[in-house]
């Protein structure tokens, strides 16, 4: 029997337990577009629980994109010589949803870089750009093993073993999300404290 199977039937009986509890949806989308329309519309339905909504933004969409209507709608020839493609840069969705879909939310953005010494700059740019509460930084080689969370005045990292990466094969997710509810928790009741929930604090520098 393969080594996987216990841990996998231990996660399918999870999975098919918050089924049955209705505290799962899951909704899936193959385009750019389908990820921009979908967030908007559940960030708009979901903003109602005020404070109470945390937005953890792991999706790893490109870049940039080709929209609809530039599309071939014909197979391409390769007769035609060399191909050339044009792209458009697929739009900044942090903006709308910080200022407009849900400006009271907790939101917890993702920063992948190659070269760690850009890591915290970067991060630190997005949440004075945007006004949000977090970025969750990671590298790409280590991006399984490590991650900081950075927020405007604070860093620290989230680092698993060689032996609960290799051997236990923990997931790295499981030590990022209860650390969020626990800062969110924590955010909530101190934004209560001052009356600030919902205000935020950003630059418009580039």
């Amino acid at each position: 029997m393969p080594p996987y199977v216990d841990k996998m039937k231990t996660v399918l009986a999870k999975y098919r337990a918050t089924q049955k509890a209705g505290t799962l949806l899951t909704l899936d989308f193959v385009t750019v577009n389908d990820y921009l329309f979908l967030l908007r519309e559940a960030a708009q339905i979901i903003s109602k629980m005020d404070v109470n909504a945390m937005y953890y933004l792991a999706a790893a969409v490109s870049d940039f994109f080709i929209p609809a209507d530039k599309m071939s709608e014909h197979k391409i020839q390769s007769g035609d010589g060399l191909l050339n493609l044009s792209m458009d840069q697929v739009p900044k969705i942090l903006k709308p949803l910080v200022n407009d879909w849900t400006p009271k939310a907790f939101i917890v953005s993702f920063k992948l870089e190659t070269d760690e010494a850009l890591l915290p700059l970067k991060s630190r740019q997005a949440l004075k750009r945007y006004g949000h509460q977090i970025v969750i930084g990671n590298i790409l080689t280590t991006r399984k093993r490590v991650v900081k969370l950075i927020t405007v005045d604070s860093e620290s990292e989230i680092r698993l073993t060689a032996e609960e990466d290799e051997v236990q094969h923990i997931e790295i997710e499981s030590r990022i999300v209860p650390e969020l509810i626990k800062r969110h928790t924590e955010w909530i009741e101190d934004c209560g404290k001052h009356g600030r929930c919902g205000i935020r604090v950003r630059t418009t520098s580039q």
